[in-house]
Order: C-alpha cells, then structure tokens, then sequence
C-alpha cells in the first residue's frame, strides 16, 4: 500500500474518530487503532503513550494497547533526565527508530529491564507536541528485529499523528474545563485552601494514589491521569462561600457551617453548568468530575456530607482525593490553624484509615513518603518562600 493511500486511510479514521470525540477513552482509541495497525503490521506487539509533567520533570504510564502475553508497565514513573535518549527526541522533535534492540545495552532501569524481559527486539518513538510543549512519547514496539524500515515508519507517522491528536484533543478538552473553572475561582477571590500550590500538591498527591491502588480496583493509568487532572476542581463551589465564612479565623456557628457545606452543590452546579455549554457531556470519564465535586467530603463511616455516604458507596476518585485532600490540608497553614508537619500529617490520616479515610489510598501515601515530601517541597505556596 503506497503512502498516498495510507494518508487516505488516515484522513477517513480521523473523520471517524472526529465523530465519535470523547464518547470512547483514550485507552478504548488507541487500542482500536492498534487492531488496525496490526492487521497491516503483525509484528507490531505494543502501542504506548506516556506523558510528560514539566513541573516534575517526569514521564509517566498514560495508556498502552498490549499483543496477548505481554505484561502491561502500568504505574510507572520516571526522571526525563534519567532518559538521555528521550531527552534527544523531546529536542529534535524527530522519531527514533531502534531496529535491533539486542545490540543495546540493558541499561539499569525498570524500562529498559521490562523491554528486555518481554522481548522486544525493535521500536519506534515519536515525540507528542501540542505547538511547542512537549506533552509526552508515543511507542510503536515489536518483538522482531528490523520492522521499522523507511516505508513501514512512514505509514506508521499517519497513525502516530491521529494518536497523537487524540491524545492532545482529549487533554486540551478537560484542561479546557479545569482551567475554566479555576480561572472562575480565581476572579471570585478565593483566599483559603484554593491557593495555586495547594491545587498542584493534592492533584499530584491524588494521582499517586490513584497510580497505586488503581490496578487493584480494574484501573488502568488514563484513571490516574483524570483523577490529577480532575481533582484540582474538587472545592470549585467555594467561590459562592462569602469570605466572612470561609476565611474566618475561629470556629464556624452551625449556621455557618450548613452554608459551607452548600459548596459541593454549588461546585456541582457550576460544573454541570460548564459541561452543559461546552458540550463535553459524552466526554470519556466525565462523570469522575461530577463524583470528585459532590463527594470528596463523605466519609466511610457516614459522618461526611452532603448524602452521608458509607464505604463503597462513596466512588473510588473521591475516596482518593478525599484522602489527598485532608493530608494536604494538615500540613498546609490555614486562617484558623498553624502548619502541621509532614510527619504529624502521615500520624493524622493513619490514624482515620479505615473510619473516616479509605485505608488503601492512605497506606499509598504512607508508602510513597518520598514522592509526597518531594511534591511537598516542590509546590509551596508565596508566603513559604519568603
């Protein structure tokens, strides 16, 4: 088949897939294309995305379309830095094409080991850009040796540009929304937990939970990338709580307290309003926002609000950006209370595991205390670096 009627091919899968926007996840699109793919290209085992956070400077799992008998790499996170030959790519903007990965050294890492272990002997990389931000990698690999020869890369580069476009369209649509939505916050003056820094550690806290646990509960890592994008709207509703309330610095009436409480019905609101003139309605995982907004305040043991959820009634994400929450908030200096300290933080929430807090995301972050103290030092707010 000539390039000509690849390009043909292509155009009618993006029409396609232009179509049916959002209705599928990204994980589902990938992996239909794969099934295309391999009926051309037998050879071709896995197809990856993986993302780049720039404040981190980190690569992460984002979605994966997997021949049978393979081993997913779910969860994993890595330095760009510790990746030179990534870092080559993210600056040429160019693919890279490896048709005989025997002749590579394994180098020391879990991704040179898992390719190794799985076989794989060739691969091809392309770099995903939206204008000049580099959004991540796409991976084309195969379990025999020189399968990426010049006409096979270039009708690959058609497939690898429709996946790259869903990719950044899917991202672009809920970064659409959460900017929207924060910037609305922002004009609103809200002073108290939605600081800037406050949003960028819990999303980052929440995704690391999400990353841990996710597996057990049938997720794959497009979840965990939703929760980080998501859980940054979680208290969105505070822009309707006066600042008498929410910036008061005793301890709030009962009257007081109901009209906090109203800000997840006001959050959900504003979101259903959002979503509704958008039209992002059929967007893929949408309804995980909704479940954040409203119930990211429930509690296992019923004592949460609005509805007074129990255990597994109250949805996974917002089980786990309740717990990202709640950390984040003890450690944060607050109108009505000092800091606590990071290790005060860990001893508060092992304390409410299994009550108040879901017992697997809070042991996710007792067991990444690393990860969270590098988040921690990473994202502080303007009046901790003075």
């Amino acid at each position: 088949m000539s390039v000509t009627d690849s390009w043909q091919e292509f155009a009618a899968s993006a029409a396609k897939q232009a179509g049916n926007l959002h209705v599928a996840s990204v994980s589902d699109k990938v992996s239909e294309l794969h099934l295309r793919i391999h009926e051309r290209y037998p050879a071709i085992a896995r197809i990856a995305v993986a993302l780049y956070d720039p404040e981190m400077r980190r690569l992460k799992t984002f979605v994966a379309s997997n021949e049978a008998g393979i081993t997913p790499l779910n969860g994993y996170e890595c330095p760009i830095d510790s990746v030179p030959s990534l870092l080559a790519i993210a600056e040429s903007g160019q693919a890279r094409v490896l048709n005989d990965l025997s002749k590579l050294p394994v180098s020391d890492t879990t991704h040179s080991r898992w390719l190794h272990h799985q076989g794989f002997l060739s691969s091809l990389t392309l770099p995903i850009r939206r204008g000049e931000q580099l959004l991540g990698f796409l991976f084309f690999d195969a379990r025999e040796r020189d399968v990426f020869s010049d006409p096979v890369v270039a009708d690959l580069l058609l497939y690898g540009h429709l996946i790259g476009m869903i990719v950044t369209q899917e991202l672009a649509t809920v970064q659409m929304l959460v900017g929207g939505l924060r910037l609305a916050s922002q004009f609103a003056h809200v002073r108290d937990l939605e600081t800037g820094a406050h949003l960028d550690r819990m999303a980052r806290y929440a995704r690391l939970i999400a990353r841990e646990i996710g597996p057990s509960h049938g997720k794959t890592d497009d979840y965990a990338e939703n929760i980080f994008l998501f859980s940054a709207l979680h208290d969105i509703g505070k822009v309707g709580v006066p600042d008498r309330i929410l910036l008061k610095p005793g301890k709030l009436d009962d009257v007081e307290r109901e009209e906090m409480r109203r800000h997840v019905i006001v959050g959900l609101q504003m979101a259903e309003r959002l979503i509704s003139d958008f039209g992002l309605a059929s967007l893929s995982n949408i309804d995980m926002l909704r479940n954040i907004v409203i119930a990211h305040h429930e509690r296992l043991d019923g004592s949460g609000y609005p509805h007074g959820l129990t255990g597994d009634a109250i949805p996974l994400e917002a089980r786990i950006v309740a717990t990202a929450d709640v950390f984040d908030a003890l450690a944060c200096a607050r109108s009505y209370k000092p800091a606590w300290t990071l290790a005060n933080a860990f001893q508060e929430i092992e304390r409410m595991s299994g009550t108040q807090l879901y017992a697997p995301a809070v042991q996710a972050l007792l067991d990444c205390r690393e990860e969270v103290e590098a988040i921690y030092q990473r994202f502080q707010d303007a009046s901790l670096k003075l």
